[in-house]
Formats: C-alpha cells, sequence, structure tokens
C-alpha cells in the first residue's frame, strides 16, 4: 500500500462520541489500571464509524476537521485523510509525508486528569502513549515527520518529549491560518521544532468539511474574561456568524446526530462587544432559534458563567423555551467556580465576576446555580484546590458554598480539581493538601454524592442503551462515587497522622460565618 500524504488523526480516547454524552468523556481522565479496557472501548466510548477496509475515520474532532479543510485550500482531496488510530497501518506508507496528531492530554497533565488519577496512568495518556509507539514503528520504516497540535499541545513543548514521542514539530495555539505553509514546510523537512500561532482574522478560520464528534462545532473561541490560571485567556474572543454555524451543523445533522452542540470558551458572551460584559440578549436567542429551526432535539453548549447567567435570567429561561426544556428534559454545562474567597477572586479571576463587581462573586454563585437549575440546566461546576498563595481561612469561603449548596438542595456536580501550573512549578498534589484543602475535597464529592441520582438519567440518557444496559451503567456510576469516597476517607488517614474525615469536617463547619460577606443583595 503506497499510503496517504497527509494522515490526520488523534489518539483513541477522542476518536469517539462518547454514547452521544461529553461526560463519558471523564472517563478518559481516570486511571487505566482500574476500568478494564474493554469497558472504556465497548460501554462508553466505542469507536467512531470507520471504515474497515480503509481505516477512515468518518467522524472527527472539530480540531481536525479545521486543519483538514485548510489543508484542502491547497492539497488534493485524496492527499488529506483522517484516519482511525487503529487502522493506522491501512492508511500510512512509503507515500506518507505528514501524520499530524491532534491532542487534548495527552500526557495526563490536565487538572482533571491529575486529579481523577493520582499517581496512575490515565487511559487518555495510555492510549496517547500507544498511538505513539505505533507511529515511531511506521515512522521507522517510511521515514515521514510527524506534528502535533491542540489544546493539550503545551504538555509536549519540550525537546525531551518530542524525542520520546517521535514527535517533530509542536504547534501551541490556533493552526487554522498557518496550517498549509506548515504542512509544506514539514514535507521539506524544513519545520521548526517548536511554533505558537493564533489566528487574526475570524475569516481564515475555515469551514469543516466532515461531520464531528458529538456533533459539536465552534460558536465562538477566547472569552476575554482574564483569568490567570486559564490557557484560553491567550485567545482574542472570536464569534463564527450565524449562517456558518448552520452550514456546520447540517452536516452533522445529515450525518445522523439528533442534536447540535457548541462549544465556546463562555457561550453567554456570544455576540457580547461591551466592557461590561452584558450579554447579547437578541444575538443568542438568534443564535438558538436559527439552528433549532434545523431540526434536532436540542441545541447544548459546553461552558458558560455564573455572572453571565446572573446578568440576563430571561436569556436562559428563553434559550431553555426554545430548546423545550422540561423537569423531563434537563440539559448539563460546565461553568468555573473556581474559588468563592475575595481575595483569590479579585488576583485571579480577571473579570470573571463582570458585569458584577469581586465582592459580589459568592453570591453570583450562588444565585447562578438557583437560576440554572430553574430552567432545567444542570450545572457542572469546577472549583480550584491547593492555590498556591491560599490561606485556610480563604478555603473556608469555598466551603461555605458548598455547605450553601447542601441547604438549598442544588442540582449539579462540583468537580474539585487540583491547582496545576502551565510552568509545571507550583502544581498541587494530592499528599500536599492541608486540612482545609481536604474539607474541600470531601465536602465536594459528599455534594455529588447527594445528588449523584440527579444526573444519572442524564447520564445514562441514550438510545443505543437498553434497559439492561442502563441498569449496568446505573450500578456502575454509584460505584464509582463510592470509591471515590473511599480513596479519600484512606487518603485522610495517611495524610492526617491517622483522622478520619469526620475528624476534621467539624473544624471547618461554617467557622467563617461571622465574617463572611453578604451572599444576599
Amino acid at each position: 500500500m503506497a499510503g496517504r500524504r497527509i494522515v490526520l488523526t488523534a489518539d483513541r480516547s477522542l476518536m469517539t462520541n462518547y454514547r452521544g454524552n461529553f461526560l463519558y468523556g471523564f472517563i478518559a481522565c481516570g486511571p487505566y489500571e482500574v476500568v478494564p479496557e474493554w469497558v472504556f472501548d465497548k460501554v462508553f466510548c466505542p469507536p467512531v464509524e470507520t471504515d474497515q477496509i480503509t481505516g477512515e475515520a468518518k467522524v472527527a474532532q472539530v480540531g481536525l476537521r479545521r486543519v483538514e479543510s485548510a489543508l484542502l485550500q491547497g492539497y488534493k482531496r485524496d492527499d488529506v485523510f483522517i484516519a482511525n488510530p487503529d487502522y493506522l497501518e491501512k492508511c500510512i506508507g512509503p507515500d506518507t509525508k505528514v501524520v499530524g496528531i491532534n491532542v487534548m492530554d495527552p500526557l495526563g497533565m490536565a487538572p482533571v486528569t491529575t486529579t481523577m488519577s493520582p499517581e496512575k496512568l490515565s487511559y487518555v495518556a495510555m492510549k496517547f502513549k500507544r498511538m505513539c509507539a505505533k507511529i515511531i514503528q511506521l515512522k521507522k520504516k517510511y521515514n515521514f515527520h510527524v506534528v502535533v497540535g491542540g489544546n493539550g499541545a503545551w504538555e509536549l513543548a519540550k525537546t525531551d518529549r518530542m524525542k520520546i514521542h517521535g514527535i517533530d514539530t509542536v504547534v501551541v495555539g490556533e493552526a487554522d491560518e498557518l496550517a498549509l505553509d506548515l504542512f509544506h514546510d514539514l514535507e521539506k523537512g524544513d519545520a521548526p521544532e517548536l511554533m505558537h500561532c493564533f489566528v487574526k482574522n475570524i475569516q481564515n478560520i475555515p469551514v469543516i468539511q466532515g461531520p464531528t464528534v458529538n456533533s459539536l462545532i465552534e460558536a465562538m473561541r477566547g472569552c476575554g474574561r482574564g483569568c490567570d490560571f486559564c490557557d484560553v485567556n491567550k485567545r482574542s474572543k472570536k464569534d463564527l456568524p450565524l449562517e456558518r454555524l448552520q452550514q456546520e451543523a447540517k452536516m452533522n445533522l445529515n450525518y445522523g446526530f439528533d442534536s447540535v452542540w457548541l462549544h465556546s470558551d463562555e457561550m453567554l458572551l456570544y455576540g457580547c462587544d461591551n466592557r461590561n460584559f452584558q450579554p447579547n440578549y437578541d444575538a443568542i436567542i438568534e443564535l438558538w432559534k436559527g439552528l433549532k429551526s434545523l431540526g434536532p432535539r436540542f441545541v447544548g453548549t459546553t461552558h458558560m458563567t455564573f455572572s453571565a447567567v446572573c446578568a440576563d435570567p430571561k436569556l436562559l429561561h428563553d434559550m431553555s423555551e426554545v430548546n423545550g426544556m422540561s423537569n423531563e428534559k434537563w440539559l448539563a454545562t460546565n461553568l468555573g467556580i473556581e474559588t468563592v474567597a475575595p481575595r483569590m477572586v479579585k488576583k485571579h479571576l480577571g473579570v470573571k465576576t463582570k458585569p458584577f463587581s469581586t465582592d459580589e462573586w459568592g453570591w453570583v454563585v450562588r444565585e447562578g446555580a438557583r437560576i440554572l437549575n430553574e430552567n432545567h440546566w444542570f450545572p457542572a461546576a469546577t472549583i480550584i484546590i491547593g492555590w498556591p498563595d491560599e490561606t485556610p481561612d480563604e478555603t473556608q469561603y469555598t466551603i461555605d458554598l458548598i455547605e450553601d449548596f447542601k441547604k438549598t438542595r442544588m442540582r449539579g456536580l462540583v468537580a474539585p480539581l487540583l491547582y496545576q501550573d502551565f510552568n509545571e512549578k507550583n502544581s498541587m498534589h494530592f499528599g500536599n493538601l492541608n486540612e482545609a484543602q481536604f474539607t474541600l475535597f470531601w465536602k465536594s464529592w459528599e455534594h455529588n454524592l447527594r445528588v449523584i441520582n440527579d444526573i444519572i438519567p442524564i447520564i445514562i440518557r441514550n438510545k443505543t442503551f437498553g434497559p439492561p444496559m442502563k441498569l449496568v451503567m446505573y450500578g456502575m456510576i454509584k460505584a464509582g462515587t463510592w470509591a471515590i469516597m473511599r480513596y479519600l476517607r484512606g487518603l485522610s488517614k495517611d495524610l492526617f497522622n491517622g483522622k478520619l474525615p469526620e475528624d476534621i469536617m467539624e473544624k471547618y463547619a461554617r467557622s467563617r460565618s461571622v465574617n463572611a460577606p453578604s451572599y444576599t443583595r
């Protein structure tokens, strides 16, 4: 077999539709040793539809589709090929010049993975290493060049890591404008080892030309909020126009997907051009109605912020109304809490609280959660544990928040994530947790254990599952949650001289309530 000239791929943890539920993707962040591989590959994350003869993946990440479209501006259609990583031998050969890899978290260094797989090899890292081992063997045989890009490319941007994984070039940032020139340089062996690049003109982001994983399309890039711990902050905000989004959504609906998912770093800032970060009601409702008119069951989105939710409750209500959401039809979305300690908010969260003040952030989060639940949105909210400069008294503010979620019966997950430093100098590890940080971690998972029955119907809502499989999934999710609590109980003994969580919790039970800022307005 001669092989394709340009082969684009991603590791197997990304080449899946997650059975139509992005929440299953978090399983890839879990430890490889705990969940049997057949459960990952068959139950939660079966592969995308693939041509068994050629190895072509019929569905791919939106990032790979962008690069594919950029390359087709200069290469022939037959020269550019998106492959399932399990079939690379079928499409790589003597005529192959470049293999491009899209990565999300290749070394398992991102916050979710380091939190879910402490000191263990995660599925996402294992699948990436396995794919690289195969590519290295093919590279020795056919002498092509390997380039890596995507959200997790920063993890590989060191010479020793590139060498170990057989990589010639790492691209950090947005490659849409430079992809064609880069691949030409790679073919000539004249590409740099490391590139940092960002799109300057939205018109230079090419339209995708094939269906994407889970029907996900980009509504916007960047957010402009300015949080100092977030890589997204490096990108300027860009909104893609409705007509273009409809064109890309139709590709996914025509393929057979029954919903539209919008990727954004802050969906409720779509169309926003004011410095107060007040949502643009008309632009977002027009977007939702314009996409819903194409016939999907619903229009979902990956990320919002609590401040934008609070800034316009009617907007969220009307989005839900367009979707036909109800007590029987909820959607999940991701939001960042990170911390509610006033000094930490002012120092680290940029303008995440706008149009509200930093001092109002505690109220904004509580009120935003209420508004989301009232309109049938299930928040999956992150908090950061182990900030290098956070005191135990400041951790207490966020502990109090979790306690208030218990009182108000907030329906939503709280994902406690260990602080990760992109410079890899001040990253947090479980072995470094103090009592306050451990308490916050424990109380977050106590909360999740209380609400898990609320989210299980969302998690197992899948037309590919029959009643027996849904029962199995229910049991596995409950068992997984209990396993996390058991791990934390053992960790408490190891860290605090045999103390159990119950021995520590009482010390942090609303101890700051007297001095806390007002959470009402």
